[in-house]
């Protein structure tokens, strides 16, 4: 139907499962759904034969070049972009059909079938097998009040993917009040001035939103358990990704419960604004911004994020707010409560961008935020031992006019110089800097 109108149409999508369909949209293209309109990437699964102590199904479903991912231990198969649900739930992929068992599961290519350990009778099992749902590197679309489910994007793509598949990006789509959830990448895929504006970006494989551009704004959205499908989130996994933006402003987010950093900016993004979101039980950090430049985070309210690994607590694996080999960074009006860390820099070797400029800790200007601790760091920066203290002295990183509430006056939570700081010797040493 899309390709048979002409640019600028307005498309309704009653309500009901619409299974399998991939739009590319034209130019000035709307979307809009009915209460109660599905978008469904994946096949229904019916027919399973048992064999031994095994189920399976036949598909169609065929391999995809040019995997990526790192994944963890519990999710070895996670690059694959397929994934198998019973009744909503995704199982967890495999890759060896000996290594089926209960909760797993196991896509044999050149045998054509799926093979599970659980019983299907009696159940919805859906295999997902499209990639996107909109994709396109066409101007003015708009896309709204659906529920864009299932699709078979692989890591850093998205069920909604604002660029086309030789990389040209979109412009200026407008994604707003839609539920975007179990998709295999990222539930949202940026182009240049995209707008994502009060979705539910849930229980995505990967990410919630993820991408680069010029004018993006993330505004409003439930960014929230994302990262089903098991990827390391140290690579790239979590609420959101960000990289190589310019002037991308998050705003009114709430970003929770996420296997990774919920709002991330990582590689050579400038001039961002994070503004008035709410950051809740995220692993790594509630707010990352690193080797990127430029950046006012302002008005957040952070709380209990940051825990990772058990065993793991100093400021190189996580906190609240977290600033990595980063320049220009101001951090101001923030409330971090109960948080792994609190407010950190960090300085490791991180090299240099395109242009040989080196990502350095400059200029991290903190002051005015309320900072609840009672464990860890609560505020500081710390750097590689083989590095030199320059982060410390040459580089202008300060911190001032900051509140604290500690669970004694006398704990040292305060990372300076290598060393751990008590509150006055913190102040004093503030105060001479």
């Amino acid at each position: 139907m899309v390709d048979q109108q002409p640019p600028g149409t307005s498309f309704t999508l009653k309500a009901g499962v619409h299974r399998l369909e991939s739009v590319h949209p034209k130019d000035g293209d709307s979307f809009v759904g009915e209460p109660g309109a599905i978008l469904n990437g994946a096949q229904l699964l019916e027919g399973f034969v048992r064999s031994g102590e095994l189920w399976q199904a036949s598909t169609e479903a065929a391999p995809r070049s040019q995997l990526r991912g790192t994944c963890d231990s519990a999710h070895p198969a996670c690059p694959f972009p397929e994934d198998l649900f019973f009744d909503d739930k995704p199982l967890v992929r495999v890759n060896d059909r000996g290594d089926v068992a209960p909760g797993k599961w196991y896509l044999d290519y050149s045998a054509h079938s799926v093979v599970v350990a659980d019983d299907p009778t009696g159940h919805r099992v859906e295999l997902s097998v499209t990639p996107h749902a909109f994709w396109g590197a066409s101007r003015n679309v708009r896309i709204s009040g659906l529920t864009i489910e299932k699709y078979a994007c692989a890591a850093g793509d998205g069920a909604v993917q604002g660029r086309s598949d030789t990389g040209e990006m979109s412009s200026h789509w407008v994604v707003e009040n839609n539920v975007i959830r179990l998709n295999h990448g990222a539930g949202i895929r940026l182009g240049n001035g995209m707008q994502a504006l009060y979705n539910q970006l849930l229980d995505n494989g990967q990410l919630g939103i993820g991408g680069g551009g010029s004018d993006v704004r993330v505004e409003g959205n439930e960014i929230a358990f994302n990262n089903y499908a098991g990827y390391a989130y140290d690579w790239e996994a979590g609420g959101s990704k960000f990289a190589f933006t310019k002037d991308l402003v998050v705003r009114d987010n709430y970003a929770h419960d996420n296997k990774g950093p919920g709002l991330w900016t990582d590689i050579d993004n400038e001039n961002t604004l994070y503004d008035h979101n709410h950051t809740k039980s995220n692993q790594a950090a509630g707010i990352l911004h690193e080797i990127s430049y430029h950046a006012v985070i302002q008005d957040n309210l952070i709380e209990n994020d940051g825990f990772s690994a058990s065993g793991k607590t100093s400021p190189w694996y996580g906190g609240g707010i977290v600033v990595a080999a980063s320049s220009d960074v101001e951090i101001f009006g923030n409330t971090v409560r109960d948080c792994m860390n609190g407010i950190v820099g960090i300085q490791a070797q991180r090299g240099s961008n395109r242009l040989g400029t080196p990502y350095l800790l400059r200029n991290l200007y903190v002051h005015d935020n309320t900072i609840i601790q009672d464990q860890g760091i609560a505020a500081g920066i710390v750097r590689a031992s083989l590095l030199g203290d320059e982060v410390f002295d040459s580089l202008h990183n300060r911190f001032s006019y900051n509140h604290f509430q500690l669970a004694s006056s006398s704990a040292k939570r305060f990372a300076w110089r290598g060393n751990v700081l008590s509150y006055d010797a913190w102040t004093l040493v503030m105060n001479q800097h």
